[in-house]
């Protein structure tokens, strides 16, 4: 019994380690400075990040804003789930425009993991 509690707790610390999300051909600190996408700088990293949006399903909200930084939009919805929504595009947030820009759209279920990604373009 000691040696499974034992086993059981080696397993819970390691499933617990802080790990480094690495996402090619992203610069976080570009992303973070294009405040609602008016920059249009967030728009050139888009098309990387869908194709690696698996490394970001299931991450929680707090890793989510370590890596993206606070969003421009936050929408919560039924049964306690949430949306962050980031522009990549200029557009009617910018004060330019008739229509928002595209943004990316991570979607957080109850538990406030990333459970699904998806663009948007608001018209």
């Amino acid at each position: 019994m000691r040696m499974f509690l034992w086993i059981l707790g080696v397993m819970l610390l390691s499933a617990c380690q802080k790990t480094e999300v690495k996402l090619a051909n992203f610069d976080k600190n570009l992303w973070q400075s294009d405040s609602k996408g008016c920059k249009n700088t967030r728009l050139q990293m888009l098309i990387s990040l869908e194709k690696q949006k698996e490394k970001l399903l299931g991450l929680s909200q707090e890793k989510v804003t370590e890596i993206l930084g606070k969003p421009d939009r936050q929408d919560l919805q039924k049964r306690n789930a949430k949306r962050f929504v980031y522009y990549v595009s200029e557009g009617l947030q910018c004060g330019k425009g008739t229509n928002e820009g595209i943004a990316l759209i991570l979607q957080f279920g109850a538990l406030n993991y990333v459970s699904e990604i998806y663009r948007n373009r608001y018209e």
